[in-house]
């Protein structure tokens, strides 16, 4: 009888050793190998909103083709083309480095000016318990002016033709079809022509998105300023589009009252409010195109 008890106790010890061991090699497979990060993809589509920057960023080595064109009319015009008084473009490209590092230049036709910017996005929005739940992105825009336009007169100085605008852009995608982003921007302008206002202003811009289904979604945007411009008259742009994806293209339709394109501009002087009144509607037509050098990110 005692034998048979010390066989069977032999035979538990056995068949236990294997199941600890086993348990114990996952758990250090675990600790060795922690599950990849989960980011959220396509915050924004595009890498801006409307008129403004969004959050994105795009993957290394894409390159994006940017051309945005505005038509309005003028009060008392006579002339017209294609169906406006007035046409203005900005053509314009955008590199990706790195997946967090993008850089774009752009010139523009109506007020002639000159634009570059260097974005990085610093904290990538996580799914999970232990994400993060927003993702931060910052941008320096830089803008120079070669002509004068509506109100804006040239400096003769030329370093008093630049400004430059800073902005830490703070996203979340709350659902696949609605994201939001909130925008604290501050700009400078080196102009002295209004010499009674500060050449420092300080924004606070939003933006949000919403896919409607499919390939098309809607966009719109706002920025206030707490301390715009007396000299001249000037209002908070605003824009609402439409975007329709179509593979690497991204087209969007757009009425803004927004006149140039480059981020300080836009910003600190927009001489028109949003209403249907003649010459303060804009309508804007772009297209953005992305190029794949890296086939593995196509």
């Amino acid at each position: 009888m005692k034998k048979n008890k010390a066989i069977y106790l032999l035979l538990m010890l056995i068949c236990a050793i294997p199941v600890t061991n086993s348990q114990d090699l996952i758990d250090l497979l675990d600790k060795e190998v922690p599950d990849d990060p989960q980011y959220t993809l396509a915050t924004f589509k595009a890498s801006r909103i409307t008129f403004g920057q969004s959050v994105e960023t795009r993957k290394a080595r894409i390159l994006e083709i940017n051309v945005i064109t505005k038509f309005w009319n003028t009060p008392n015009s006579q002339s017209q083309s294609f169906g406006a008084d007035r046409v203005s473009a900005r053509f314009g490209l955008e590199y990706a480095f790195t997946d967090r590092f993008t850089a774009g230049v752009g010139v523009a036709t109506f007020d002639g000016t000159f634009n570059g910017f260097g974005k990085y996005r610093i904290i990538r929005q996580k799914e999970g318990n232990k994400g993060t739940p927003f993702g931060i992105t910052f941008v320096q825009s830089a803008s120079y002016l070669t002509r004068s336009f509506n109100r804006l007169v040239l400096p003769e100085n030329s370093s008093e033709r630049f400004s430059f605008a800073s902005q830490l852009l703070i996203a979340r995608k709350f659902t696949p079809n609605f994201s939001l982003q909130l925008a604290p921007t501050y700009v400078h302008r080196r102009s002295q022509q209004f010499p009674e206002d500060d050449n420092d202003h300080f924004a606070l811009g939003i933006g949000a998105r919403y896919k409607l289904g499919g390939h098309v979604s809607i966009a719109s945007e706002y920025y206030y300023v707490a301390n715009p411009i007396n000299g001249v008259n000037t209002f908070g742009p605003f824009a609402l589009g439409v975007n329709w994806e179509v593979s690497d293209l991204i087209l969007q339709f757009t009425l803004t009252n927004t006149l140039s394109f480059d981020e300080a501009t836009v910003i600190s002087f927009s001489p028109k409010n949003f209403n249907f009144n003649n010459g303060n509607l804009h309508i804007g037509v772009s297209a953005t195109y992305v190029l794949h050098f890296n086939k593995k990110n196509k």
